[in-house]
């Protein structure tokens, strides 16, 4: 492999890694904005969803995604709320995509 191709492996794996920090914001802002949990426990509520999302992927079954529940907030917020929380999150959901 060139570095042409390397290079573009490290560029949509950060693509992804973006992507899924984004998600882990929203997902954890809209509980942080319903008051439902504090902002470490809703990224870390987001973040161990996804994990097991991805084990459930090797799951023949499907038992494993069927029992996986996305933590869902108790009330919606307006979504400029929800913006402005994500937005203040981002930097602890990037760390926590970095685990998965």
């Amino acid at each position: 492999m060139g570095y042409g191709s390397n290079q573009g492996v490290r560029d949509e794996e950060e693509s992804h890694r973006e992507r899924l920090a984004e998600e882990i914001a929203t997902g954890a802002a809209r509980l942080v904005a319903a008051g439902d949990m504090t902002r470490s426990d809703a990224i870390r509520a987001v973040t161990e969803w996804h994990r097991e999302e991805t084990a459930a992927s090797g799951d023949v079954t499907g038992t494993r995604s069927i029992e996986n529940k996305f933590p869902s907030p108790s009330t919606a917020a307006p979504e400029a709320q929800v913006i402005a929380i994500a937005s203040e999150m981002l930097d602890n959901a990037r760390d926590a995509a970095d685990t998965l």
